[in-house]
């Protein structure tokens, strides 16, 4: 059965701007299981403009680490979807775009013998999915460091009619102090 998986870094104090991101090797290593478990991968369109800008550009560079250029080709491989009512184009192979969250949609991963959709990144995307409660996987990625300042913090805007209980499945500490805290709802 396929799901819905949302990837998202954050501090401890629940900034999730991009500048405090700790990826490497190691990392893209584990992004790698959860692409191989997805068929599409999903953006808001912040994120998906600085993943844009970023992978793409890593193909075209020499001397790029191996575990950068394996990304590089993953992420621009794999089809890709960009939630946003005012984009109007894209310049990254494999991308559409989709102007609001279709619920019956969204079930079309979830079906059996189907792969399903990550989102990376993207707060308000995932705040709006798990508003809705298609989420089925978080992964939250807790950086080693408190922030104290940043321009979005994780579910800030979220307000739910009632709470979300989460079953914690696992969790990962990287090499470089990065914990992967796995939770299904």
């Amino acid at each position: 059965m396929g799901k819905i998986i949302s990837l998202i870094n954050t501090t401890p104090d629940g900034f999730v701007d991009s500048q405090y991101v700790n990826a490497d090797a190691e990392f893209h290593e584990f992004v790698h299981t959860l692409l191989a478990e997805t068929a599409t991968v999903a953006f808001g369109r912040n994120s998906f403009e600085l993943f844009q800008q970023v992978w793409p550009a890593v193909l075209q560079k020499e001397g790029v680490h191996e575990s950068q250029t394996r990304m590089a080709n993953a992420l621009t491989d794999k089809p890709k979807q960009v939630y946003s009512s005012t984009l109007q184009t894209t310049t990254w192979n494999n991308t559409g775009i989709v102007t609001a969250i279709d619920e019956n949609e969204m079930g079309q991963y979830k079906q059996d013998g189907q792969k399903g959709l990550l989102t990376i990144g993207s707060p308000g995307l995932v705040a709006n999915l798990t508003r809705l409660q298609l989420v089925d996987d978080y992964y939250f990625c807790v950086q080693p460091l408190i922030a104290g300042t940043g321009s979005s913090r994780l579910f800030d805007k979220l307000r739910l009619d009632s709470k979300t209980p989460l079953k914690l499945v696992k969790t990962h500490t990287l090499k470089t102090g990065v914990v992967i805290i796995h939770y299904q709802r």
